[in-house]
């Protein structure tokens, strides 16, 4: 037997209540029209929609007719979707139909893998998988370990550079505790992108920290996007600002700004 369970994604409510408490509504999923071809994403390919029909009778073609419903995917063809666990048994004609749209459709992301990767924005269900979950989790585990060990190895400045661009959180006048509290928030919250700013550009990471830090301290101002120092427009963001003071013809300019925060 072919199980697939398709969950619902816990998203935070304003009441705070989750699974069946939090008071979401079952979604019902249909085959989505593409403009662009008049045709149903039905997630069937053309062997799939001659076997089936064989089994089921149903009309299953992908054809679109503006004003005129479909016979199957208008009807039978729409999964409504709990705000629970539905498990398909895809070993059942319409339940393996019901699959394959499903993973068609923008609303259901097809791994728990794809939708923290951001592929599926508008997923309100997920294809559930354990086997992957496990993988997830444990390159989680992974990755949080590395980046403490790495992050433990790092000076005091180093830190607070972390703490002042991952967190946006002034420094000024912390201790060595705070320091250390503060990282440890972060490592919880976010170890991959810690991993990634101790692993990046040294010096970029110093620049993007000095540019934080002048904005905080008003030596640079912002205007929108763009980073001022007095009426001269270093850069349109952050980094284009950065790469301003990498340049080294800009050194000067850079050191003063330093000399200024001190």
């Amino acid at each position: 037997m072919a199980l697939v369970e398709v969950r619902p994604i816990e998203k935070k409510k304003w009441h705070g209540k989750t699974g069946k408490d939090s008071f979401a509504r079952p979604v019902v999923v249909e085959a989505l029209i593409n403009v662009r071809t008049n045709t149903y994403d039905t997630g069937l390919t053309e062997e799939d929609k001659e076997r089936l029909q064989k089994l089921t009778g149903f009309d299953l073609s992908n054809t679109y007719v503006k004003g005129v419903p479909h016979p199957f995917w208008s009807s039978q063809g729409q999964v409504k979707l709990p705000n629970a666990t539905k498990i398909f048994d895809t070993n059942k004609p319409l339940d393996e139909i019901a699959i394959k749209m499903l993973k068609a459709s923008e609303l259901v992301a097809n791994s728990l893998k794809e939708y923290e990767e951001g592929k599926f924005p508008f997923a309100t269900h997920v294809i559930f998988d354990e086997r992957e979950e496990v993988q997830i989790k444990a390159s989680k585990i992974s990755i949080k370990k590395e980046a403490i060990i790495e992050s433990s190895k790092l000076s005091r400045v180093k830190k607070v550079e972390l703490i002042r661009i991952i967190a946006n959180k002034s420094v000024r006048n912390q201790s060595d505790e705070w320091v250390e509290v503060e990282l440890d928030k972060i490592l919880e919250a976010q170890p991959e992108k810690v991993l990634n700013m101790i692993k990046a550009d040294k010096a970029e990471t110093t620049i993007h920290a000095m540019i934080l830090e002048g904005l905080e301290k008003n030596v640079l101002r912002k205007e929108g996007t763009s980073i001022y120092y007095f009426d001269d427009q270093l850069g349109y963001d952050i980094q284009s600002t950065i790469n301003y003071f990498k340049d080294p013809s800009n050194q000067k300019l850079k050191a003063e700004i330093i000399e200024k925060l001190k």
